[in-house]
């Protein structure tokens, strides 16, 4: 039995050798691969890489890469890859890395989930369901917003704005919105749906030029200016209504999992 280990082993061990990447060059104990060639080569410009296809052109670029390696093997043979400050660096990119990496999966996981709700319809709006929605809310309004963080400044900003001040400057000076604060507190102009349900019923409520405020949501106080507001097609906003309905879609079927996945918020700072 043990015989019989050993050949395969030994079997395995070839056959490591024979899938083994070919090697264009060295440099000391360091390796230059075809695939590392190849890597290399795609992130070099178009032009180049034409140029590269020529005999005299991979030889002159296979000496640009025996230079890094020569670079990078004398190196590795130095005090600094021994040195506290290079561990360091390397382990905060290990760390950089992984928090990364954990991102991506993460992304992937979710994304693939989603569509797999899709695949089974659980997510699927009609275009009955988007026309329904689109004649209960036909329009899309342009708006302004200040977010301070008290009541107080909230009224005083409000005050200032009824009585005409320029809103864009108050937006600028006062808000903490920083999407919007340097835009003069412009917002990407809204479907009803698109925006916060504290700010929705108000705003499409408004007249275009009135300020409203200070309106409470989880963000803060905000102070809304209306600039404008038209009907609009609906083959213009049908994309856009498909994508609110399926997210509510997802909100409703998010709200079915809280006996599952209950939500605890633990610092006392963010209840």
């Amino acid at each position: 039995m043990r015989r019989w280990l050993i050949v395969v082993a030994a079997g395995l061990a070839l056959a490591g050798c024979r899938r083994r990447e070919p090697v264009i060059a060295k440099v000391g104990s360091l390796a230059i691969t075809s695939s590392e060639f190849e890597h290399k080569l795609e992130e070099v410009a178009p032009g180049y890489q034409d140029y590269v296809g020529t005999s005299s052109g991979r030889r002159q670029f296979l000496d640009i890469l025996i230079r890094e390696k020569l670079i990078l093997a004398a190196a590795e043979a130095s005090d600094v890859k021994r040195s506290a400050q290079f561990r360091s660096k390397v382990e905060q990119m290990r760390r950089e890395s992984q928090l990364r990496l954990r991102e991506d999966r993460d992304y992937l996981l979710t994304r693939m989930w989603i569509d797999e709700l899709r695949s089974k319809g659980m997510l699927s709006v009609s275009e009955q369901e988007a026309l329904d929605y689109w004649r209960k809310h036909p329009t899309e309004v342009s708006a302004r917003n200040i977010l301070v963080a008290t009541p107080q400044l909230a009224q005083e900003i409000a005050k200032k704005a009824r009585a005409g001040a320029d809103f864009a400057r108050l937006a600028r000076k006062y808000s903490l919105d920083a999407k919007t604060a340097a835009a003069g507190g412009r917002m990407t102009t809204t479907l009803y749906g698109e925006i916060i349900p504290d700010l929705a019923d108000t705003i499409f409520r408004m007249r275009v030029g009135e300020v409203a405020g200070p309106i409470k949501s989880k963000f803060g106080y905000h102070i809304i200016k209306k600039d404008g507001e038209r009907r609009v097609a609906f083959k213009r906003v049908r994309e856009r209504i498909l994508r609110l309905l399926e997210d509510e879609k997802l909100d409703g079927y998010l709200q079915s999992l809280q006996n599952r996945f209950p939500v605890e918020v633990v610092d006392e700072r963010f209840k």
